[in-house]
């Protein structure tokens, strides 16, 4: 068995601890157009694409309303509420981001980035945080026709490192993450998330935090 040559992560939820941050602005936004969502359907925006958002967004504002709105239109109007509410992502990081990146790094190990965010959504995210340096490689939704689950994401960010998928890892936390990982071949490391409904059944290994990300990359195959 090939060692790990390359480590590709997800951002949201893995980089940051956006996904919590997003949910409260959620709440608040739909709470100001006197939407009720439940909790279980929030749920159901971790981790997931812009699409599925904004078709979850036209459902729940047609049964709150009993009026129907392009979910475009309803995401256009959070985009706003969130300029008004902005979140800042330093503040966010999770914990041992930076030392685990740099340390990767430190022992030969290529980084990339594989998230469903939009690309100037990760640079504003990496900018605040000061970690874009650390990328070789970074692939957006922006690029893809297909969301996760479906292994688009990590195939094309294979292709940008020129690597064999027996030979990278990817990091994540959520069902559709793992499942796009595994998908593409990848070995798929879990950091644990126990709020938003997630099993991490497709996880090769669950670690409780990033730095955890060193131990079962350097364990990897033993």
């Amino acid at each position: 068995m090939q060692g790990l040559q390359a480590v590709i992560f997800d951002m949201d939820g893995v980089l940051v601890d956006s996904e919590a941050a997003y949910r409260r602005v959620h709440e608040a936004f739909f709470a100001s157009q006197g939407v009720a969502v439940s909790p279980e359907e929030f749920d159901a925006l971790a981790g997931s694409s812009r699409k599925v958002e904004r078709q979850l967004y036209a459902q729940w504002w047609e049964r709150s309303r009993g009026e129907r709105l392009d979910g475009e239109e309803i995401e256009r109007r959070e985009d706003a509420f969130w300029d008004a509410h902005p979140i800042c992502y330093r503040d966010i990081m999770n914990p041992g981001v930076p030392e685990t990146l740099d340390e990767l790094r430190r022992r030969g190990y290529r980084l990339a980035v594989a998230s469903s965010s939009p690309l100037w959504h990760i640079e504003k995210v990496f900018d605040e945080c000061g970690i874009a340096g650390f990328f070789e490689a970074v692939e957006s939704g922006d690029e893809l026709h297909q969301s996760k689950p479906n292994p688009e994401i990590y195939l094309l960010t294979l292709a940008k490192l020129g690597l064999p998928a027996e030979v990278c890892c990817a990091v994540e936390d959520s069902d559709p993450g793992l499942t796009a990982a595994r998908r593409a071949g990848l070995f798929a490391i879990a950091k644990r998330e126990e709020r938003f409904g997630f099993t991490q059944r497709d996880a090769d290994v669950i670690v409780d935090g990033i730095p955890g990300v060193i131990d079962a990359v350097l364990g990897y195959g033993k």
